[in-house]
């Protein structure tokens, strides 16, 4: 049985919530995948080199400037950071991104509402590099960048790149880890949605932004033969709670 975790955002930078989630892993009894964002980074140094960042769809518009940002904040900070705090915590973890041996291949994602740059969508993961990894009981911390057809880097959203490698990797559920307990209606955590409900949340626009994302990316998972997905936050770990989304 194999478990893929996406972590990001605010959860990301919040040291408390790192080191509950790696004495969770430590306590499991086989290891997960586990994939990572880090949106904010990006943004801060879009900022501080005078960029203002956009999005289509939730999905960072990346420009050539902005992939090279990305590379940075991704691989050479939140990739290093996370591996970092999980091996203090006793866990057996190694950093991985896209090009690794070619991990994740990608193309262009195309978007109906508007270019966006360096954004790829990925249509290969090579298996054997994270089932090597899970063999010999290591932790695989996977940057959401590829490499795309063209040689370069595609910046890939981490939601998106986790559907894809849960998919792939055939695995049993994948969870979402949020900075909300998940997904929300009319106030209230909604513990278990089925396929379509989920399409109908995004359809009407009742889930939006990441939130959205989050869900089609559940979907994708679903379609791909996964046979559950999650959305919760670390105390939703803990206990299973949050947002069950099943086939």
């Amino acid at each position: 049985m194999v478990t893929l975790y996406k972590i990001g955002g605010a959860p990301l930078e919040d040291s408390a919530y790192l080191s509950a989630l790696a004495e969770h892993l430590k306590a499991l009894s086989a290891p997960p995948i586990l994939v990572h964002g880090g949106g904010k980074a990006i943004s801060r140094l879009q900022a501080a080199f005078g960029i203002v960042p956009r999005s289509i769809g939730g999905l960072r518009v990346t420009d050539a400037q902005t992939m090279e940002l990305a590379a940075m904040a991704l691989i050479g900070n939140a990739n290093v950071n996370l591996v970092a705090t999980l091996v203090k915590h006793g866990v057996e973890a190694q950093g991985f991104h896209g090009a690794d041996r070619g991990l994740l291949r990608s193309r262009p994602l195309r978007h109906p509402e508007g270019d966006l740059g360096r954004v790829g969508a990925v249509y290969r993961v090579r298996v054997e590099i994270l089932h090597r990894a899970l063999a010999d009981g290591v932790v695989p911390v996977i940057a959401p960048i590829a490499l795309a057809d063209d040689g370069g880097l595609h910046n890939i959203n981490a939601d998106q790149a986790a559907g894809a490698i849960a998919a792939a990797m055939d695995v049993d559920e994948v969870i979402f880890l949020t900075d909300v307990a998940g997904v929300l209606h009319e106030g209230a955590v909604l513990p278990q949605l089925a396929r379509e409900d989920a399409e109908a949340l995004i359809n009407s626009g009742a889930a939006s932004g990441g939130m959205a994302v989050k869900l089609r990316a559940a979907l994708d998972a679903l379609s791909a033969g996964v046979r559950a997905a999650r959305i919760t936050d670390m105390y939703g770990l803990s206990n299973g709670s949050g947002t069950l989304i099943t086939g």
